[in-house]
């Protein structure tokens, strides 16, 4: 893993030894960045299931205001405090947060610009946490999430809650740039 683009550009990142963590692959986070392109700049973004950081720090080389890091594992939190450390990346531009996806999206009344969820290929409550999040009054129509998620755990394309704007599927994984709905059930 490396970083694309930026002010970090070519810096090498750790992964975990651990196999149930399964980082991004660099073809599609220079999928998911070519989609986005400048949108990460001063933006506030929040890297749920951040693992190594892999796309938390790659927001943070393209421009990111600030990243939160949010990771329920303890191993992940260290293989990112490493990449952290041996990039040198500033302390004020990033936050780490040990939390439970779920706890962390039910209890958050901070806005973001830019969610990335990466969560593990089997991680049965991803629609609900999809719900949480998209209920959220926090999350709004102008900001955007990108969400990469196993096949064999699909989400719901016909929500009241968010629409789907673009998909592609990559081997295993599909990945979604997702909106808010403007005017969605309760």
């Amino acid at each position: 893993m490396r970083v694309i683009s930026g002010i970090y550009k070519g810096r090498k990142l750790k992964s975990s030894d651990d196999l149930h963590i399964r980082p991004t692959t660099d073809r599609v986070k220079e999928f998911i960045f070519n989609i986005l392109q400048d949108f990460p700049a001063n933006k506030k973004v929040i890297d749920i299931f951040s693992g190594s950081g892999n796309l938390g720090v790659e927001s943070l080389s393209r421009g990111a205001e600030k990243v939160f890091f949010v990771d329920n594992s303890s191993q992940s939190l260290k293989v990112l405090r490493e990449n952290i450390n041996a990039i040198r990346i500033p302390e004020d531009k990033y936050q780490i947060i040990q939390s439970d996806a779920i706890k962390f999206a039910e209890k958050n009344n901070q806005p973001f610009d830019l969610y990335l969820l990466d969560p593990p290929f089997d991680y049965p409550p991803l629609q609900r946490l999809l719900d949480i999040l998209f209920k959220n009054e926090v999350l709004t129509t102008e900001n955007i999430v990108v969400l990469e998620h196993e096949i064999s755990n699909p989400i719901d394309e016909a929500s009241n809650f968010y629409e789907i704007i673009k998909k592609k599927k990559f081997g295993r994984s599909i990945i979604n740039f997702m909106i808010k709905k403007g005017n969605h059930a309760n």
